[in-house]
C-alpha cells in the first residue's frame, strides 16, 4: 500500500510540525468560484487553522499556493482552497484500486476520510478524493516581498544542508536493516493490496540498522498503522523507511552512518508479531528493496 508517500512529501517539505500546533481562530472571509474557495487571510491565521477549517492538508495548501519555506502567510493574502471530489464505493472496489484511479495514494484517502482500517470500506460509501497529485493549476498569490537578508538566510540554510549531507559516505548500495524471514514481499501480495516495501520477521528488541548513511527526517508514531517509524534521507534523493519499531533510538535531524542502530524490532502499529516494515524510495517512487539490498 502506498501509505507513506504523502507523509514523506510533507516531512521533506518541513510542514509536519504544523500539524501539532494550536492557535485561536478568528473570522473567515472567502468567495466561491467554480466550487473552489479563495480565503482571505486575517491577522493571527496560519496554515494549520485553514487546513482544519476546510478539511484540506497543509501540503495541499502549500503546493497549490506556491508557499515557500518557512510557510508564513500574511493578512489580506488570498489562499486558494482546492475543490473536493467524491467517489461512491462500488462492489469490488478497494482503497488501493480507488487510489490508482484518481492518481493518489491509500494513506491520503484514508486520512481525508478518517478511516481507521484501510482494508475496510463498504458499498455506497462516499469517499472524499484529494487531488494534490493531479496535474495542478497552481495559483500565484501575493506575498510580502522577501528582503535580501531573508533570501540570504534561505540560500545559506540550503547550502548548509547540502554540505552536511555530502559529508556522509552515501551510495546506492543498501545493507539489510535486520536479518530474518520475509513475511511479505514488495508488490501485489493479495487482491487489492500493494506492499511498497518488505516485511521482515525478527526477535522483539533486536536492533534495527540504518540501511545506508543519511539524515533522519522523521522519528515518531503519527501515521496510523505504522507504529513507531523512522525515515532516513540519503544522497541522490533516496529515502528509507523503518516501521513497527518497539523503540526509537534516534531523533529527527540526527546524522547516522550505514549500519548504525536506529531502533528496536517490535510490533507497534497494526501488526501482531514482531517485524520490520522496510521501504526504499527513489524520491516519491517506491522500489523493490530486494533489488538493492546486499
Amino acid at each position: 500500500m502506498r501509505l507513506l508517500l504523502t507523509f514523506i512529501i510533507i516531512v521533506l517539505s518541513g510542514c509536519e510540525s504544523l500539524f501539532f500546533q494550536e492557535y485561536k481562530i478568528k473570522g473567515y472571509k472567502f468567495k466561491k468560484k467554480e466550487d473552489n474557495l479563495y480565503y482571505n487571510v486575517n491577522k493571527g491565521d496560519n496554515l494549520y487553522l485553514i487546513s482544519k477549517k476546510y478539511n484540506v492538508t497543509i501540503s495541499k495548501l502549500v503546493t497549490f499556493n506556491n508557499i515557500d519555506s518557512p510557510y508564513k502567510i500574511f493578512p489580506n493574502q488570498k489562499i486558494f482552497i482546492p475543490k473536493k471530489r467524491t467517489h461512491v464505493v462500488k462492489r469490488g472496489d478497494t482503497l488501493y484500486s480507488i487510489s490508482r484511479k484518481y492518481r493518489t495514494d491509500v494513506f491520503t484517502i484514508s486520512r481525508f476520510n478518517n478511516l481507521k482500517d484501510v482494508n475496510q470500506i463498504y458499498t455506497n460509501q462516499r469517499l472524499i478524493i484529494p487531488d494534490q497529485f493531479e496535474k495542478k493549476k497552481v495559483v500565484r498569490i501575493s506575498k510580502k516581498k522577501e528582503t535580501k537578508k531573508n533570501k540570504k538566510k534561505i540560500v545559506a540554510k540550503k547550502r548548509s544542508y547540502k554540505n552536511k549531507v555530502n559529508t556522509q559516505n552515501f551510495n546506492e548500495n543498501f545493507i539489510w536493516p535486520v536479518k530474518g524471514k520475509i513475511l511479505s514481499k514488495y508488490g501485489s501480495n493479495d487482491p487489492g493490496f500493494f506492499n511498497d516495501g518488505i516485511n521482515i520477521e525478527s526477535v522483539s528488541g533486536e536492533d534495527v540498522k540504518a540501511s545506508s548513511g543519511g539524515e533522519i527526517v522523521y522519528s515518531g508514531n503519527e501515521i496510523p498503522g505504522y507504529g513507531n517509524l523512522i525515515l532516513i534521507k540519503h544522497s541522490k534523493n533516496w529515502i528509507t523507511a523503518y516501521a513497527h519499531l518497539k523503540k526509537i533510538y534516534k531523533r529527527k535531524g540526527t546524522l547516522v552512518k550505514k549500519g548504525e542502530s536506529i531502533g528496536a524490532i517490535g510490533n507497534s502499529g497494526n501488526v501482531k508479531i514482531p517485524q520490520l516494515h522496510f521501504e526504499i524510495r527513489k524520491g516519491k517512487e517506491a522500489v523493490d528493496p530486494l533489488k538493492y539490498l546486499s
